[in-house]
């Protein structure tokens, strides 16, 4: 045997002793336990687990059992609070709505508006600003100095001139072909910026009535009804037709305005205004229909009493104190913003107080009911026929856009 096996048995042994005297001890300790301790005494159990109790019902299920109950009820509830919740959200989504026209990277504006009216009239000039202040290059189609200089006493940088020769076609087609040239090339807004291009977001055509002639047929002349088809008529189809090929090839929308009051009521002493009227929409229904063979729009604006700040004359305070207040020339702005960034843009767009109940009017009722709540019954007793509104026809009358 060996030393280390020697040890290891040793050390068995001695471990297998204290083992055996430690449980002899608690043995013997358990004993005189048993034996001090009274018979039958048992330790105590612990106490049993307190009895299972339910919660009392919640809130939500006193709500649930009342849902349950009145169920009619519950319904209308539902259906008033949601159809509220969704018209606050779509009124304030709507009022919140920034309408800014595109830009380049470094910020540089890219969108080009033509816009074809009088520049001295308050509503051309009022919609020139307004895009302008969205983001918008505004060309504004000019024929004469002094509406070039009207332009220049406006002082924004991005209102320009657009001088177009509507009387000699050749000269006209120069000027488009250099305009497409500025439209196709690149700019830089700066030394050192990245090149971008600009698009023709939309032509508005906003032909004026502030100069059409108020009369009965029988007095108005030749000359009268004339002027006004060529100033009003022929020349909005003629912007139009030169227009178009940029229209399609930028993929733009035209846009026309045009009062609807007086065209829809068709009232007597105003012939030349309705003929005019009516002739513009039929050409904006042919032109729509002819751009949405090619996947383009025009939009037919429908314009009723429409109110533009700063611009009243004496007698149109007098006469807008005894009738109701026209619409704010902000839901103008707005229109013809959704129209020209609108993906799929109504062909007609009513804006202004009395354009769609008038239109419907017009449209539904017949002619002498028209007459007899205008009170039209009879004629005028003076043998000219000279009306109260023909002392009217000057360049005011398109500030509030047919008040009837």
């Amino acid at each position: 045997m060996t030393d280390a096996q020697w040890f290891i048995d040793s050390a068995r042994k001695q471990y297998n002793e204290l083992a055996g005297g430690v449980e002899r001890h608690f043995e013997s300790v358990a004993t005189q336990l048993r034996d001090w301790l009274p018979e039958g005494f048992q330790p105590p159990r612990p106490p049993p687990p307190p009895p299972r109790t339910f919660t009392p019902a919640t809130y939500w299920n006193h709500v649930n059992r009342w849902v349950s109950r009145n169920t009619a009820l519950s319904a209308g509830i539902f259906a008033f609070v949601g159809t509220g919740a969704v018209l606050v959200f779509i009124q304030r989504s709507t009022h919140v709505k920034k309408r800014r026209a595109r830009k380049s990277n470094n910020g540089a504006r890219t969108e080009a508006v033509v816009l074809a009216g009088s520049p001295t009239s308050p509503l051309t000039t009022a919609i020139a600003m307004d895009l302008e202040r969205r983001g918008f290059i505004v060309y504004v189609i000019t024929s004469t100095k002094e509406d070039e200089e009207h332009l220049r006493k406006q002082s924004r940088a991005d209102v320009l001139p657009f001088d177009l020769d509507l009387i000699h076609p050749d000269k006209a087609e120069g000027q488009m072909q250099r305009f497409h040239h500025f439209l196709s090339r690149h700019h830089h807004a700066f030394d050192g910026a990245s090149a971008h291009r600009l698009t023709l977001a939309g032509v508005i055509l906003v032909p004026d009535f502030s100069t059409v002639t108020v009369g009965s047929i029988a007095q108005l002349s030749p000359e009268a009804w004339a002027t006004a088809l060529n100033a009003k008529v022929l020349h909005t189809i003629t912007v139009a037709r030169h227009m178009l090929p940029l229209v399609t090839e930028f993929k733009s929308r035209i846009l026309l305005l045009t009062p609807n009051v007086v065209s829809s009521l068709r009232p007597p002493y105003r012939a030349i205004e309705s003929t005019v009227s009516s002739a513009l929409g039929a050409f904006a229904a042919s032109l729509s229909s002819e751009l949405s063979l090619q996947g383009l729009h025009a939009c037919h604006f429908k314009l009723g009493n429409i109110e533009i700040a700063g611009s009243k004359q004496k007698r149109d305070e007098i006469k807008r104190a005894r009738s109701m207040p026209g619409t704010s020339i902000r839901k103008l702005h707005e229109a013809i913003f959704d129209a020209l960034h609108s993906s799929n843009p109504s062909r007609t767009w009513h804006v202004g107080r009395g354009s769609l109940i008038y239109d419907l009017i017009g449209s539904w009722m017949p002619s002498g009911v028209v007459s007899w709540t205008m009170g039209l019954q009879h004629a005028p007793r003076n043998e000219d026929q000279q009306t109260p509104e023909s002392e009217d026809s000057s360049s005011d009358r398109s500030i509030t856009w047919e008040k009837v």
